[in-house]
């Protein structure tokens, strides 16, 4: 048996949280309604440029399963709801009204991250959200180098200390500017790096 170290005692060494731990809510103590539209409007942006493809079906199916979104709503949301401009604004509003923004915004930009790469007409698509949602230029950019970041890890080797420096600087920011994100927001595509990333919170 080897005596090197797993790569989660590998990243242990590297992703040591600064200051008091993170609490991550439960979403699903939001209402339906909330939870429906949350997911509406990130399929929605989703297929901006045209349909799902396969990872991003699979992400979206399982945001659906961990928001405890009964099945009958699974088919309206995979297919794209209508929202005309004004519908749109008003549903951001109410995202931010909620707290839910910035998981909504993570959420979106990790599901851009699907083919493993942020093109810039993806970026430039983001920033216009972020204009729509309010987020702050400095607020965004935190959570994009964050999405990008651990889109990147690889559990299987040591990590970065780059790849270490970006997400300690996100949780430490998150933290000092409470931040609200959940449990079933989504820190990575990557189940296994998701699940690793809020276990070292």
């Amino acid at each position: 048996m080897s005596d090197s170290p797993s790569f989660v005692q590998q990243g242990a060494q590297l992703l040591d949280p600064v200051g008091p731990s993170m609490r991550l809510s439960d979403i699903t103590k939001h209402s339906l309604k909330a939870r429906v539209l949350y997911l509406d409007l990130i399929s929605l942006m989703a297929q901006v440029d045209g349909s799902l493809d396969k990872v991003e079906l699979e992400h979206l199916h399982f945001l659906l399963q961990s928001f405890q979104v009964p099945e009958k709503y699974h088919a309206r949301i995979v297919a794209k709801s209508e929202y005309q401009p004004e519908q749109i604004s008003s549903a951001f509003e109410d995202l931010k009204q909620r707290k839910l923004h910035y998981s909504f915004f993570l959420d979106l930009m990790v599901m851009a991250m699907a083919d493993g790469v942020l093109q810039e007409e993806e970026k430039r698509f983001l920033a216009q959200i972020r204009n729509l949602i309010q987020i702050p230029a400095v607020d965004f950019h935190n959570l994009l180098n964050f999405a990008q970041t651990t889109g990147s890890l690889d559990l299987n080797s040591v990590i970065d200390p780059m790849y270490s420096y970006v997400i300690d600087g996100f949780f430490s920011w998150a933290r000092q500017s409470q931040v609200k994100l959940y449990l079933q927001t989504a820190f990575a595509l990557n189940p296994k790096v998701d699940a690793y990333l809020k276990a070292n919170l």
